[in-house]
């Protein structure tokens, strides 16, 4: 049985295809899409998020669009035993030599500042290819920041392959409303040098775009580029990034079974089947279910997590592309817009309607979400109704979005705390919600409420109100609780002066008074026993349940629950 530094040493590293075949790792056999993108015509973009392996794709581009599937510089090529190897030969148009300008927009940004020193920079790096391609640009019409217009006059028609990874990163860079000149300064630059694909379309072989978003400012790109066919959605390509759970067990046998070993404290000898189909499940279910096609058929695994959890000796479950791209702003501003109702929803698995073309403010962060893989799309709304065409379920894909989401919601809603929550969404910071419950101590719920009180941000949560109050503490037993909050609840039982949860048989009913100084707290608690008294939220939620009523008095002066007592139980 092969050992771990072995099984680490197969693992593909970086993202070039040409190295990772050089270097005899492993490689997922994408390359009847390579195949499939050369017949396809006309100028093409892909949108996926991050990680996902279009640096691979395109450098696998480069390398067919250069060399073929022919022995060259005195080492076979790097298709052969692949899928395209007996593909490209059938290929009309792939004589050649291509000139194959192959740029990342995101190295190019590097130490930029402005709009001019990218456009500085783009024009660089296509002068350096040039030269390294050993073309002339010296038409008098042009001056020397017009290497572009250049380069597409002095190649031959139908020779030039157009490469173009994180197109979208100069948007990215310059986008917030402080930056809204540069930001339309960089469209303008950006659509200029796109437009040349459609003006000279006689001299390209061959172009593929990728990126992580497309949004509107990529939108007034693209509008008046209008030869770009987007196949981002289109079911062909589902799995053309990403690992299928079928490339899963075929490229990873020995890594799956050493893993599955790992994880059961067996010898790798006495691994079986099951075991490795288990784990399998096991890895789809945090890293996999990501979704990217029209007809929402196909599945993909996220690629860097699969391949961060393989090079983990001791292998465990962790939020590793999460982890490695962190919280970006404007993400972390998008979920910080829904309501916690929504949040909690989301957490529970339900999905979202998101409409594909939406241009409101908030239209536009939650496409960003599905585009980035931070969402994943589910299902059509409308079941093939025409009405709801441009509409998508939306959800997140799997247990390390659910995680990473919890984190950062726990992390919004109590700023303060010290109880790292774990990997199994609110076991920590659940326990003593669950023990209040479950023992009818409402003494020890009234500890978890100034907890989480004393836990939160004032100026975010300022709690002016007895329904801020009761929301407030109805989102954090939500979510400690990992209770779901159906659509009819959201307007139903949030916004009002008590909260309503059920968990385990028992429904829990707290009302509550809003105390401003401490010396009103006694006081004002009989007002809260009658409101819990005469609540009749418990009517249609209970069925059955043992309903246990309690009522509390929220004092603003000292932001605690200062007063508890047991309606009936």
């Amino acid at each position: 049985m092969p050992r771990f530094d072995q099984l680490k040493a197969m693992l593909p590293e970086g993202q070039s295809f040409a190295a990772i075949r050089q270097s005899g790792r492993i490689y997922v056999d994408k390359t009847r899409y390579l195949y499939r993108l050369a017949v396809s015509g006309g100028p093409l973009l892909l949108i996926r998020p991050r990680r996902f392996g279009k640096r691979t794709l395109l450098s696998a581009l480069e390398e067919i669009f250069r060399h073929g599937v022919a022995p060259y510089d005195g080492h076979e090529s790097y298709f052969k035993g692949l899928e395209v190897e007996q593909l490209w030969p059938q290929l009309r148009n792939n004589d050649g030599p291509f000139y194959v300008l192959h740029l990342n927009f995101s190295e190019l940004l590097v130490g930029c500042h402005s709009v001019a020193d990218f456009a500085e920079q783009l024009n660089a790096a296509i002068w350096d290819f040039a030269a390294k391609e050993h073309l002339v640009l010296n038409d008098p019409y042009y001056g020397k920041e017009d290497a572009w217009e250049m380069l597409v006059d002095a190649v031959p028609d139908l020779s030039l392959v157009l490469l173009v990874d994180g197109y979208d990163a100069p948007l990215n860079q310059f986008s917030g409303t402080d930056k809204e000149a540069e930001r339309n300064d960089m469209e303008r630059e950006l659509r200029a040098f796109f437009c040349l694909i459609k003006a000279c379309s006689h001299k390209f072989r061959f172009t593929l775009i990728t990126g992580c978003t497309r949004l509107q400012a990529a939108n007034n790109i693209w509008g008046s580029v209008n030869s770009i066919v987007d196949i981002s959605q289109q079911p062909e390509y589902g799995a053309i990034c990403g690992f299928t759970l079928e490339e899963l067990q075929r490229y990873f046998p020995e890594h799956l079974r050493y893993a599955a070993a790992q994880r059961l404290q067996l010898p790798q000898e006495q691994v079986t089947a099951q075991h490795v189909e288990q784990l399998v499940s096991e890895l789809d279910a945090w890293y996999g279910r990501y979704c990217f096609d029209d007809d929402g058929r196909t599945q993909v695994l996220s690629p860097f997590s699969v391949l961060s959890f393989f090079s983990e000796e001791h292998t465990y479950f962790n939020t590793f592309w999460v982890n490695d791209g962190g919280y970006p702003e404007l993400l972390r501003k998008a979920v910080l817009q829904w309501s916690w109702p929504k949040r909690l929803r989301i957490l529970a698995g339900d999905s979202m309607s998101l409409d594909l073309y939406g241009w409101s403010e908030q239209d536009q962060a939650d496409l960003l979400l599905l585009q980035t893989g931070y969402l994943t799309r589910q299902a059509s709304v409308g079941d093939g109704d025409t009405s709801y065409f441009f509409f998508v379920a939306a959800c997140l894909p799997n247990k390390e979005l659910k995680s990473a989401f919890f984190r950062w919601w726990y992390a919004d809603l109590l700023p303060k705390s010290t109880v790292i929550p774990l990997e199994n969404m609110g076991e920590s910071f659940g326990a003593k919600p669950r023990a209040a419950i479950a023992s009818k101590d409402a003494a020890a719920l009234q500890q978890c409420c100034n907890e989480f009180l004393r836990d939160s941000d004032g100026e975010r949560y300022p709690l002016l109100q007895v329904s801020d109050v009761a929301d407030f503490l109805h989102s954090c037993l939500s979510l400690a609780l990992a209770l779901p909050v159906s659509k009819g609840d959201e307007h139903d039982l949030w916004g009002r002066d008590e909260l309503l949860l059920a968990y385990q048989g028992t429904t829990v009913l707290i009302a509550f008074a809003y105390a401003h100084k401490r010396s009103e707290s006694s006081v004002l608690l009989p007002q809260a026993v009658k409101l819990a008294q005469d609540s009749h939220l418990v009517d249609a939620a209970a069925q059955g349940a043992q309903v246990w009523r309690l009522a509390m008095v929220f004092c603003a002066e000292s932001r605690e629950i200062t007063d508890v007592q047991v309606v009936s139980e």
